[in-house]
């Protein structure tokens, strides 16, 4: 029929955009699109396949776990397959997935935890003792990242303890403390690196280094929230496997509830809702888990997720703002950075009136213009950024940006240092105020020597009263 074939050609074309955004985010470890653009997609594509069942591919990404692989790690069998998660995306969907829950179950409790947008992992105990770490990969093989996994503080080598199982498999997230992930990109773009396009992406590339030495300098976290293959042990409950991963020295969140009733789970959602900027790590929604392993035991499990538990997504914080100019700083390498500077807006907790930019490459890829109105939000609910322009606020005053050929701080000619540079730079590496006055700012903070008086205020005033003249007078 005709119909079908429009339908099959629709499920095709999303699945290959899917697939393509999938191994820009699991593989390279740069998406393209915001997690909420992703979600959209997918939820397009399972509605048209349980609306045609007949008519989904059977290689559909919907029947598949992850993102597939990098090529950098061995990849290894996981014991129990590591399962990923339906969404629920509003109140009816939940609820709808509850109604299925209570005509299929005897369950009497859910367990409540929020949940952290990291790179999945699973750590394998053997006698105790941390024998293996893996990604989720496919969920059925990962990536073996054992020795990088070894150099994160919180999880042990040995688990403690008096009930300790002889074999265990212990799930959890690795994920980029927020207030870190600034401070990181800000070194990787002084050294004229790539930047992470948020803590998800920031804690996968620590993860996946050839040398662990630069994982260790990474300050990644991680907290556990599950258990795959338990040998020598049975579990009641999943609360109950909370409480012994904690007494075996595992790093159990505290953000975590048994609910005895729906109203329970929907006031822990919107508590974190109004929460999340309080939280260390990154949020994009809460995981809702049927409490007892015989009502899981009952629930089964789909192709690629537990039928017994759902995330629960929150939806993307974005707010519209007035681009009133776009300005250029000089950084201490030299490094000329175009930013936009706003009428301030209330965003994810905080007002913001400036967003780095990045390079010239990046404003034209984004399509601004000065006098626009942009959509703004925090990547990782930490860094400013523009998504882009709102068109049909445009009214012909809008003008385009002009990189400065010469550099506002010196007047020296700009350039790029290498072929195929996205950036330009101030080549006047020792005359140049700016460069000058970031780089012993630098040498003031924490990444270097922590001079505690050493701020930004003080540097300026330092050199404008010529109190010192370079580096060598600190």
């Amino acid at each position: 029929m005709a119909g079908d074939s429009a339908i099959r050609a629709k499920m095709a074309q999303l699945a290959e955009i899917i697939r393509d955004h999938q191994y820009r985010y699991y593989v390279l470890d740069k998406p393209v699109i915001a997690d909420s653009e992703f979600d959209q997609l997918w939820n397009e594509l399972l509605k048209l396949e349980e609306k045609n069942p007949k008519l989904r591919d059977p290689h559909s990404p919907t029947f598949e776990v992850g993102g597939g692989f990098s090529t950098h790690f061995d990849s290894v069998d996981h014991i129990e397959k590591m399962m990923s998660l339906d969404n629920a995306f509003d109140e009816s969907e939940l609820d709808a997935w509850f109604e299925r829950v209570a005509k299929e179950s005897n369950q009497n409790t859910w367990l409540c935890e929020v949940k952290v947008d990291g790179l999945a992992i699973n750590l394998l105990y053997e006698q105790s003792k941390l024998v293996r770490a893996l990604t989720r990969g496919n969920g059925v093989t990962g990536e073996d990242v054992t020795l990088n996994i070894k150099t994160i503080r919180e999880i042990p080598h040995q688990l403690i303890g008096d009930k300790l199982p002889q074999r265990v498999e212990i799930r959890g997230e690795v994920f980029f403390p927020l207030n870190k992930f600034a401070q990181l990109n800000d070194e990787l773009e002084e050294a004229g690196k790539a930047i992470f396009a948020n803590p998800r992406n920031a804690a996968a590339g620590s993860l996946r280094q050839k040398d662990p030495r630069v994982t260790a300098s990474r300050p990644l976290s991680m907290v556990v929230h599950g258990i795959g293959v338990l040998d020598g042990m049975t579990l009641d409950t999943q609360s109950r496997g909370y409480e012994l991963m904690k007494s075996w020295g595992l790093p159990v969140s505290k953000r975590f509830k048994v609910a005895k009733n729906r109203l329970e789970v929907k006031e822990f959602i919107d508590y974190y809702l109004e929460n999340r900027h309080g939280i260390e790590h990154e949020i994009d929604g809460v995981v809702i888990k049927v409490n007892e392993r015989e009502a899981q035991k009952t629930l089964g499990f789909t192709s690629r997720a537990p039928k017994w538990a759902i995330a629960y997504k929150y939806p993307p914080e974005e707010v519209t703002t007035k681009l009133l100019d776009i300005r250029v700083s000089v950084g201490r390498t030299g490094r000329v950075t175009p930013f936009a500077f706003m009428e301030a807006v209330r965003v994810s907790g905080s007002s913001v009136s400036n967003a780095t930019l990045h390079n010239m490459e990046e404003v034209a890829r984004k399509g601004i213009l000065i006098g626009d109105v942009v959509v703004l939000r925090k990547a990782g609910d930490v860094i400013p950024e523009i998504l882009g322009p709102v068109l049909e606020s445009r009214d012909g005053t809008e003008r385009a940006f002009v990189m400065p050929s010469n550099c506002p701080e010196c007047g020296s000619k700009l350039r790029a240092m290498s072929q195929g540079d996205v950036d330009i730079r101030c080549p006047n590496t020792r005359s140049c105020p700016a460069q000058l006055r970031e780089r012993i700012y630098y040498i003031g903070s924490r990444a270097a020597l922590d001079i505690d008086v050493l701020g930004y205020e003080a540097t300026s005033a330092l050199l404008e009263d010529k109190l010192i003249v370079d580096e060598s007078d600190i």
